[in-house]
């Protein structure tokens, strides 16, 4: 974790804070101006190097959360994935992707809240986590997406050392990856188009490796059995890179014609 993010949470001015307290900015803006942890809204297009990104994915805003302690759950948990890195597990958030995150995270917190009558991530147990697990599989959300929901409880826990209070204590289905729990499949099964037939491949590979020989021969050696790259000869029958040289061999008259006909 970065000693800005260590000793930031842990601080009592925790509020004023710069919200992009490691990424970096475009020219001609100072983080100290932009957007502090206890703003209202956060604008994080400063970071944002795309021209043609949409401020709305770009900002969000807290005070459209009823639920004050979901908007602080929000604010600790992006604020983490912005400026902390857990090496092998999730890097930093891209700024440009914050609004996804927002609204993936924000859903979680709404649900625990509803269940618990605030969000407070202490009394989560593993049948809630079943439970919201369950009404993502059930709804609409292809599995793909499921996951992308559910990997917010993995990083709760993940990030449980940088996140006061917001962190998942408990460890959210061992052994499972958020794909599985979606209810994701994995079919390993064979490559099921046809083989070409023996009576087309074996003639198709004959005649590839007669073409094959004299083209790459003239592309290294050049026409006339010389090294492109040293400008000498290797004697009559060969040169330094191997090939042999000399005319290209002919196909029998008619008989390549024929074949690709």
């Amino acid at each position: 974790m970065t000693p800005v993010a260590t000793s930031g949470l842990a601080a009592a001015t925790l509020d004023d804070l710069p919200v992009l307290a490691t990424a970096p900015l475009r020219p001609g803006f100072d983080r100290h101006d932009l957007s502090r942890f206890g703003d209202a809204s956060w604008d994080l297009g400063p970071a944002v190097f795309r021209e043609n990104a949409r401020r709305c994915h770009v900002t969000v805003h807290f005070g459209a959360v009823p639920d004050p302690t979901v908007a602080r759950c929000l604010r600790e948990y992006l604020y983490v994935r912005l400026n902390v890195e857990v090496p092998g597990f999730r890097s930093r958030l891209p700024p440009a992707s914050v609004r996804q995150v927002f609204n993936r995270a924000r859903r979680f917190f709404e649900f625990v809240g509803g269940e618990l009558g605030h969000c407070n991530l202490d009394r989560v147990d593993q049948a809630l986590l079943d439970r919201y697990a369950k009404l993502l599989r059930n709804g609409r959300c292809r599995p793909v997406v499921a996951a992308q929901l559910l990997d917010v409880i993995f990083d709760l826990h993940a990030y449980r050392a940088h996140l006061p209070n917001t962190a998942l204590p408990l460890e959210p289905w061992p052994g499972r990856a958020p794909s599985q729990v979606a209810g994701y499949r994995y079919a390993a099964e064979e490559n099921r188009t046809p083989r070409m037939p023996e009576a087309v491949i074996a003639p198709l590979l004959a005649w590839s490796l007669k073409y094959v020989t004299p083209v790459l021969t003239r592309y290294f050696c050049g026409p006339r059995g010389t090294a492109q790259t040293g400008g000498t000869t290797e004697g009559a029958g060969g040169c330094r890179c191997g090939f042999a040289t000399g005319p290209a061999p002919r196909a029998p008259p008619g008989e390549a014609d024929g074949f690709f006909r």
